[in-house]
């Protein structure tokens, strides 16, 4: 746990991860300059203001400035010499990683949960349109319904992309922020002659830190509070932008139809420019070296993207960490540091409120957003009036419905009806609130997502007063990525008003890819040339990807639906089965919508997903449920070739406690048939389990549970005999007793012995008419086991054993000392004696024909779900505090991290004992260190069925 907190306080500004100063008292051990120390004294240092901790270190304070607490010839406490410091209460935090461990948690847990809504959102989205698109001819005409291109004004050499393609070249004597009049279009034109499938241009760290710095501290002189105020040039347009998510010729794009920033050409981004895509630091990049060229004519509003947890999800700390791999913290730290300075809305011209999400459900005046602290973290889950004001800045919808409604996101989010907008227009002097922060649900004729959509519409009743009549609604959403994500197939929109706030327009666009753009842009001579060609390439793209969208569109559907089925795989069990009054586990295919609509989504259109997931019905046109969710695995296969023993060794420990019990058979089968029926019930598994101490937690055991009941006879249970060949989980495999060099004939040997006494038992059976319940190798060896246990005690005894040797031909001329070393093996907990579970580990069958490993399959699946699910994110959060471009860490540091995310949980997800075996097939360099990225990458869910036919 210390670990942890050490991980916390590092760099990056993660000031979250402190503890409060009323957490921090007298003999407290607390973290500070990576090293653990008590702290010895709390209070005010004479001649210097505010509080102090005074600390104790475990190790000497490097660098010979430790003491032992004196301060200024005046004894605070009593310390040892070199061992002392006194630092700021901010600068340390609590060494059990509990508190700050757990908030830290909880908002993990919340954005967890809002990003599965997104993702529902995103795939609801692109269902439409592949819908849409199967209605809709390929090739069909486009239309221009909202006058796309007629209210387009584009500037000449002004607003032109540069043909530049050297490396930019930033004067290294500049400290005051300013770039050089040409800077901005070498930036721009670098990356535009640059870019390549197989090449990523990259800027030099120097520039990229530099451009960052500067563009933070021009935000917080310039924007003081949450709240910006823009104006509408008087001769000249600004521009606001929606949703980017790194699609940088969306950009580009943006910047060829409307013209280059400058103190003519404003423009507005309202949030999200990262995550998602792969280009967010181009963007960013050019943004802020036009920013610095022309100060005040790029402004960007707070998103619900610009923030830590989000970019470790989605995908910037990932873009980060691959185009810089040494630097990368330092450039994510810096980033996240402008982040914070980033105003949660924007008014423009004193009548229109632009903000990422959309309103508070708490009624506000613009007063009220200035006076928030918006320079932190976003809160989650918000706790206070200010918190819930910034949480929904960045993070609410529209609806249609009155009042404050339910999110579709999940978590803390909530969606504002037309009476709120109204409200909050009337009470703030304003006529429309314009936000992003989804792709807009709106089909235009063509089939394709718009780019924007209006909401609350403007009715005689309504009080608060519209700009003009081109205000179709109070409340405009406006999303700028094309294609979002390469499969929505939505067009992007922009927001232009020219000259005066009163006069805008909401212009689409459908971004080109980068050879397309340079030909148009070496073709146009003119203006009006450029507005032709803009239309006609617009369509003509349109329609061919009108023809290549579908198919990817299934693909990236199938792959969201991999995610969210997995997801809720337990809970959509629980849903099937208590629809199946049979419980034969087969359900009819509405049965099977509605359940999937219950409990993944109700926004997806399931009827056709079962027949894109090729759901097949029986003879009775039922469907197997158990059949359909065993397709959806997480598959553990490490990139680097490592890490693959831990799944072997954690499956066996259920096994081996059986195995170290010593029991005999009759008390074997007593345990697990307690009512002697011939059968495992669920509940006799349970109490099995529960009495063995078999090293799984309560939860996997109750994950079990519900793997019986797919196996089990319905009111009966699993066979004894399959619940045995399953319970010993192939754990004869790989993991025998280590073998005297003079015996090493010994396992192969037992090999030929369990053949031989499966022979044997099947020729007295035929010959004596001997009674064995089954044909099956389990059945003879337990019969064997039986037949040579003369005195009925339920265990072979040496003699007992070596007498059943010698009736085997194979064995018949085996020395006494060979004998000797057959049994001895056998004896694997070395009593004496060889009891029934013992004989079967010794004289191990793979038999296919049994009910194979579903427990182990189990154990694994419960596991890897949680360590993809919920251990994975804040594991690799505390990984990112280290502050380090090293992706290695040692075994030990890697233990805690997954202690400290277990130790959130009651009752725990993973027993002590998984742990060890996780750690201890660990694959490490010679440093023994191992690689977190890596590791966390290995983890990939997978449909057994569609995968291996894609």
């Amino acid at each position: 746990k210390a670990t942890v907190s050490v991980l916390n306080c590092r760099r990056g500004g993660l000031t979250r991860f402190c503890s409060p100063m009323s957490e921090i008292k007298v003999g407290v051990q607390v973290i500070s300059k990576d090293e653990v120390a008590t702290v010895k004294y709390r209070g005010p240092l004479d001649g210097v203001k505010g509080m102090w901790l005074g600390l104790e270190f475990k190790t000497k304070v490097k660098g010979g400035s430790g003491g032992d607490g004196h301060y200024q010839r005046k004894r605070y406490f009593d310390g040892k010499p070199g061992y002392c410091l006194f630092v700021r209460p901010e600068s340390v935090c609590t060494a059990t990683g509990g508190d700050g461990f757990a908030s830290v948690f909880t908002q993990l847990q919340v954005f967890d949960a809002i990003g599965e809504g997104e993702a529902l959102d995103l795939m609801s989205s692109s269902f439409k349109a592949a819908d849409s698109f199967r209605k809709k001819p390929t090739g069909a005409q486009h239309a221009d319904p909202h006058g796309m291109f007629k209210q387009t004004k584009l500037q000449p050499s002004s607003g032109s992309i540069q043909d530049l393609g050297a490396m930019p070249k930033l004067d290294a004597t500049k400290k005051d922020g300013s770039v050089s009049a040409t800077y901005p279009e070498e930036v721009l034109g670098y990356y535009k002659r640059n870019r390549d499938e197989n090449r990523i241009p990259k800027l030099p760290i120097e520039q990229v830190m530099y451009l960052v710095n500067s563009m933070a501290a021009q935000y917080k002189k310039a924007i003081p509070t949450a709240l910006n105020s823009v104006e509408v040039p008087k001769s000249g347009n600004l521009i606001v932008c929606g949703d980017t998510h790194g699609q940088f010729m969306d950009m580009l794009w943006i910047f060829f139809k409307h013209g280059l920033p400058s103190p003519d050409h404003i423009y507005l981004f309202n949030g999200d420019i990262c995550d998602r895509g792969e280009s967010a630091l181009e963007i960013f990049m050019v943004l802020f070296a036009f920013g610095l060229r022309y100060p005040g004519c790029v402004w960007i509003n707070k998103g619900n993207h610009e923030d830590g947890f989000m970019n470790m999800h989605y995908g910037f700390d990932a873009e980060l960490r691959k185009k810089y791999p040494r630097g990368h913290s330092e450039i994510l730290a810096a980033f996240q540091k402008l982040f914070k300075l980033l105003p949660l809305a924007t008014v423009i011209s004193d009548k229109v409120f632009v903000v990422h999400g959309g309103l508070p459900r708490t009624p506000v005046h613009l007063d009220h957003i200035k006076s928030i602290n918006h320079r932190r973290d976003a809160p989650s889950p918000p706790t206070n009036l200010h918190d819930y004001v910034f949480f929904d800045s960045i993070w609410s919808d529209p609806h249609e419905g009155r009042g404050v409604g339910t999110s579709d996101r999940g978590g803390n989010c909530v969606a504002f009806g037309p009476d709120i907008t109204e409200k909050f227009l009337v009470r703030n002097k304003m006529s429309m609130v314009i936000r992003s922060h989804q792709v807009p649900e709106r089909l235009h004729p063509d089939g394709y997502p718009a780019g924007f959509d209006w909401h609350h519409p403007i009715k005689p009743s309504t009080t608060a007063k519209p700009l003009s009549k081109a205000q179709l609604g109070m409340c405009l959403t406006v999303f700028s990525a094309s294609n979002y994500c390469g499969h929505t197939a939505n067009r992007g929109a922009v927001v232009v008003f020219e000259n005066d706030v009163e006069q805008f327009a909401v212009l689409e666009h459908q971004a080109l890819d980068m050879d397309t753009l340079v030909c148009m842009q070496e073709e146009s001579e003119t203006v009006a040339d450029r507005v032709r060609q803009i239309a006609n390439k617009e369509n003509v793209a349109r329609s061919r990807m009108q023809g290549m969208t579908v198919g990817f569109m299934r693909s990236s559907m199938i792959k969201n639906l991999k995610h969210l089925i997995m997801r809720k795989k337990q809970d959509l069990f629980d849903w099937f089965f208590a629809m199946d009054p049979e419980k034969d586990l087969h359900i009819p295919p509405e049965v099977w919508e509605d359940g999937c609509q219950s409990v993944l989504s109700d926004k997806l259109n399931w009827a056709e997903i079962r027949d894109v997931l090729h759901l097949v019905k029986n003879d009775s046109g039922l469907i197997c449920y158990t059949h359909f969710l065993n397709r959806f695995q997480i598959r553990f296969q490490s990139k680097m070739g490592g890490h693959s023993g831990f799944e072997r060794a954690i499956s066996d420990r259920c096994y081996e406690m059986l195995l170290v019990s010593d029991l005999s058979l009759k008390d074997t089968f007593a345990m697990l048939d307690r009512n002697d029926d011939g059968y495992v019930s669920i509940y006799e598994f349970q109490e099995v389990l529960e009495d063995l101490g078999t090293g799984m937690t309560t939860p996997q055991i109750q994950s079990l549970m519900n793997t019986m009941i797919q196996h089990a006879c319905p009111n009966a249970g699993i066979e004894l005999e399959d619940f045995l060949s399953t319970l010993q989980l192939r754990y004869s495999a790989t993991n025998r007793k280590a073998v005297p060099a003079n015996a090493a004939w010994v396992p192969e040997f037992l090999g030929k012995v369990t053949r031989a006494a499966i022979a044997y038992v099947k020729k007295m059976k035929s010959v004596e008419m001997m009674v064995v319940p089954k044909d099956t190798p389990l059945a003879f060896l337990t019969e064997f086991f039986h037949m040579h246990d003369t005195d009925g005690s339920g265990f072979l005894e040496p003699q007992e054993f070596k007498v059943a040797l010698k009736a085997l031909p194979l064995c018949a001329k085996l020395s006494d000392a060979n004998l000797d070393q057959l049994t001895k093996y056998c004896d694997s907990d070395g009593n004496g004696r060889i009891n029934y579970l013992e004989f079967l580990h010794s004289l191990h069958v793979d038999d296919d024909a049994s009910t194979n490993s579903f427990l182990t399959q189990d154990i694994l699946a419960y596991i890897k779900h949680t360590l993809f699910f919920t251990f994975r994110q804040p594991m690799y959060r505390a990984f990112q505090a280290l502050g380090t471009d090293d992706v290695r860490i040692s075994t030990k540091q890697f233990k805690e991290l997954i202690d400290s995310v277990n130790d959130q949980y009651l009752p725990k997800l993973l027993s002590s004992e998984q742990i060890d075996c996780l750690v201890n097939t660990l694959s490490v360099d010679a440093q023994g260190k191992l690689d977190f990225v890596e590791f966390i990458d290995s983890f990939e869910i997978v449909d057994e069925l569609l995968d291996e036919c894609m």
